[in-house]
C-alpha cells in the first residue's frame, strides 16, 4: 500500500507537514496523474494530530468530508495534462476551497459557516494512498514531520 496510513502509526506530527492552510496564500502543490478512477487525497489534521477530514478529488468528483461533494467542473477536467502528471494546487485560504492549475483557479467553493469552523482547525496535512510517482512541493513556510520523505508523495514508511 502506498501513501501514509490515515491512522497514527507514529507520534502525531511525524508523518504530517505543518502548514497554515487557512491563513496562507500558498497551498499544497502536488504533481500527479489525474484520471476518473484514482482519488488524489489530502488528509487534514489539527495540531493534536486528530483527523479533521479528507479532501479528495479526481476527474469525476471533488469531495471534502462533510462539506463538499460535486462533479469536477469541465474546465478543470480540460486543464489536466494530455499525458503524464499534472501539477495542481489545493488551497483552503480563508475557508475557500480552491484547486488551481498553472496558477489559475479552476474550482472554488466557499465553505458554509459550520464547515469553515471545522476546517479552520486544520494545521497539518498528509497524503493518503497516492502513488509513489506523485510528488508534492515543500515551500519555506511548511514544516515537514521528521518521517516525511521527499519521494512517495511524502509518505512515511509503514514498516517502522
Amino acid at each position: 500500500s502506498s501513501g501514509i496510513n490515515a491512522e497514527w502509526p507514529l507520534r502525531p506530527g511525524e508523518c504530517t507537514v505543518k502548514h497554515d492552510l487557512i491563513g496562507s496564500e500558498q497551498g499544497v502543490k502536488v504533481s500527479s496523474v489525474l484520471n476518473r478512477k484514482e482519488l488524489n487525497t489530502i488528509v487534514l489534521y489539527d495540531e493534536e494530530g486528530e483527523q479533521v477530514g479528507k479532501f479528495k478529488w479526481n476527474m469525476k468528483g471533488i469531495y471534502l468530508d462533510g462539506c463538499i461533494a460535486c462533479r469536477t467542473p469541465w474546465r478543470l477536467r480540460r486543464a489536466k495534462a494530455a499525458e503524464g502528471a499534472t501539477e495542481w494546487e489545493f488551497t483552503l485560504t480563508d475557508g475557500i476551497v480552491r484547486i488551481k492549475i498553472d496558477g489559475e483557479v479552476l474550482y472554488e467553493s466557499r465553505l458554509r459557516a459550520e464547515c469553515a469552523g471545522v476546517y479552520r482547525r486544520a494545521t497539518r496535512f498528509a497524503f493518503y494512498n497516492m502513488a509513489c510517482e506523485n510528488t508534492f512541493t515543500l515551500i519555506e513556510e511548511m514544516e515537514p514531520g521528521s518521517s516525511v520523505t521527499a519521494d512517495c508523495a511524502g509518505a512515511c514508511p509503514l514498516d517502522q
